[in-house]
């Protein structure tokens, strides 16, 4: 359960630096 934790942490993150990046103009 913990990795499974961290694994969405870390997906939530990227996805967060997704939108910054496609947000870029």
């Amino acid at each position: 359960m913990n990795i499974l934790n961290r694994t969405y942490k870390i997906s939530k993150w990227f996805n967060i630096d997704n939108v910054i990046v496609n947000h870029r103009p």
